[in-house]
């Protein structure tokens, strides 16, 4: 049998991509975002006479300085109207569409998450991305404070999640509320075990997880629940 080599953080995080969840995921129980928040790209605006226009990209991939916030703005609003919390995977950017998703690399030790943007940031010179303390600690770099990482838009990902939003919202509430329901996972000895209640769940993590190159992506039916494995 083979051993599963994907880092949890990155498995719960390929789940909440293929699940189409708007929230950060994080295996805290704290959520952050509330019934606010909204699609924004925004106008073009000036910060410390640093002139800054959000836009729609098809493709952004940087390189630069992260850095990270927490405690001091846990339970505020972000730029786009959800509360923060310091345990979420979310970023701040300067110019990517609110919501969004992007994958960040810590390129000094080769760490990866995928974070929702959803706040405006950082504006502290030569910094790209601002994350939340909760992506800070998956990559590594919390005591550090920065770390030099590429930022990548995940923008197949991020459109789908925004037509979702923008067609129906209060359909894709009571979408998002079942995946929540939907997302319970258990490490086992040989790998990660996703349970579901849909079968076009099941097929899409699966499908999501394979294209990821993830090996060994089983789905099966036990206990009235589909459910995905990974060994």
């Amino acid at each position: 049998m083979a051993v599963l080599l994907v880092p949890y953080p990155i498995f719960l995080s390929l789940v909440c991509l293929a699940l189409g969840l708007l929230q950060g995921c994080t295996t805290s129980a704290t959520k952050s975002g509330h019934n606010g928040a909204h699609y924004k790209i925004g106008t073009s605006y000036s910060i410390n006479g640093v002139a800054y226009k959000p836009q729609y990209y098809d493709h952004y991939e940087e390189i630069g300085i992260a850095s990270w916030y927490g405690e001091g703005f846990h339970n505020k609003l972000t730029a786009n109207g959800d509360v923060f919390s310091r345990f979420s995977l979310t970023a701040a950017h300067k110019t990517l569409p609110m919501p969004s998703f992007v994958e960040i690399t810590n390129l000094e030790n080769g760490k990866k998450v995928i974070v929702k943007v959803n706040d405006r940031g950082p504006f502290v010179e030569n910094r790209i991305i601002d994350l939340s303390e909760k992506a800070a600690i998956l990559l590594g770099f919390r005591d550090k404070g920065t770390a030099k990482v590429k930022v990548l838009y995940l923008g197949k990902m991020s459109r789908n999640i925004l037509y979702e939003q923008l067609s129906n919202k209060a359909r894709y509430a009571k979408l998002e509320e079942r995946h929540r329901k939907d997302l319970i996972t258990a490490k086992t000895s040989v790998g990660y075990i996703l349970k579901v209640t849909e079968a076009a769940h099941a097929k899409r993590v699966a499908s999501e997880l394979r294209r990821q190159g993830i090996q060994g992506v089983r789905v099966l039916f036990k206990a009235g629940k589909y459910q995905v494995h990974l060994h």
